[in-house]
């Protein structure tokens, strides 16, 4: 079965993906800034598991992620405090609670460059991969309030729903832009008969449109993100199996003083040759919140905090997810062109969204 000799490959990838955006009465029961991460889990596809080689590649990864619902730390439908109606006679119910609900949409375009040389340092291969998204992102919240076992009287529960309703409504936003920026070098290795390691120390760097006073955003915020990321690749004669593990480590957002946890993310892919230009698979991630988001408060005047401006984060619920589903790569003439498509399904998320994700990726060498 002919295999191609070239490969199409993206080292590592920004965070465009898995859009949390959280109530302001429900920021503590989510996890990261907005619920947002600067790596995109599914990114990574046949990059993960095709031969590279010396030269130019041009990669253009398009993303369509939808979700609808909003878990919190049980697994469970995210709730938030609801607070004393605005209007008419009705009793202040601090334990009454409402359940978060959201409709959540990420459109993205990723065109990444790559370059690896024939030059060595320590027996590996150099190179750079850079890559700049352009993002549309969309979220419509709603939440309703959960009456069992409370005292409110039948006749005020229409006054605590029109209450959620007028602060859920400066939650909502639709924005396209520019994302953020990342740069890395590489260091390819063969480590032996169809073997390989990348190792790419990823910096992120905030150039993309953002506003810290909104929910939805193209970018992530004012603040920089170090992502060194590691690739395995076996490329055998029947199964070529592929991971990359990433970590992400944050510095403070001078914007609003906060600190989004770091993140350890895992992709995976198991593919195989069906005939000579076709193989299918399955791939899918796994992503894990690593230590709890903080906040720095002195940024803001007493006014600005008595206003609701920020609250202290009291336990900076961390954030995971897991996903799987199947893939399939068309190959143009053994190797000129790569086109691969895939549907990953999210499950078993806690203190973020959970949705699923349809991937088209076109690659090509130069």
């Amino acid at each position: 079965m002919a295999r191609r000799s070239e490969s199409f490959v993206s080292a590592s990838s920004v965070k465009v993906l898995s859009l949390v955006l959280a109530l302001a009465g429900a920021t503590q029961a989510m996890a990261a800034e907005n619920g947002l991460q600067r790596y995109s889990p599914g990114v990574g596809g046949s990059d993960m598991t095709t031969p590279l080689v010396a030269g130019w590649y041009v990669q253009m990864p398009m993303v369509a992620y939808h979700a609808n619902k909003l878990k919190g730390g049980d697994g469970n439908t995210a709730t938030s405090a609801t607070p004393t109606p605005v209007q008419g006679p009705v009793p202040a119910q601090p334990n009454l609670r409402s359940e978060v609900g959201i409709k959540a949409d990420t459109y993205a375009l990723l065109p990444r460059v790559t370059y690896l040389d024939n030059h060595q340092i320590l027996g590996a291969n150099v190179g750079f991969t850079v890559m700049l998204p352009l993002v549309k992102r969309k979220a419509l919240f709603t939440a309703s309030p959960i009456f069992a076992g409370s005292t409110v009287p039948s006749i005020a529960q229409p006054g605590y729903t029109t209450s959620i309703n007028a602060r859920v409504a400066g939650q909502n936003g639709s924005e396209m832009g520019i994302g953020d920026i990342e740069v890395s070098p590489l260091l390819h290795w063969e480590i032996g008969d169809h073997q390989a390691v990348t190792l790419a120390p990823t910096i992120v760097l905030p150039t993309g449109d953002y506003n810290a006073a909104q929910r939805v955003n193209p970018g992530y915020g004012n603040f920089v993100t170090f992502r060194p990321s590691v690739q395995y690749a076996f490329i055998g004669d029947g199964w070529d199996v592929g991971a990359r593990a990433v970590l992400s480590f944050n510095t403070r957002n001078k914007d609003n003083g906060y600190f989004s946890g770091n993140m350890f993310n895992l992709d995976w892919q198991l593919m195989k040759f069906v005939s000579d230009d076709v193989r299918v698979g399955l791939q899918g991630y796994f992503v894990r919140q690593l230590s709890k988001d903080t906040q720095d408060l002195s940024i803001y005047s007493p006014a600005q905090l008595s206003a609701g401006a920020a609250k202290e984060i009291t336990n900076g619920n961390k954030a995971s997810v897991n996903a799987a589903g199947p893939a399939v790569g068309w190959l143009k003439n053994g190797g000129e062109m790569l086109l691969e498509g895939k549907f990953l399904k999210e499950f078993d998320a806690r203190n973020r969204t959970e949705g699923q994700a349809f991937w088209l990726t076109v690659s090509k060498p130069l």
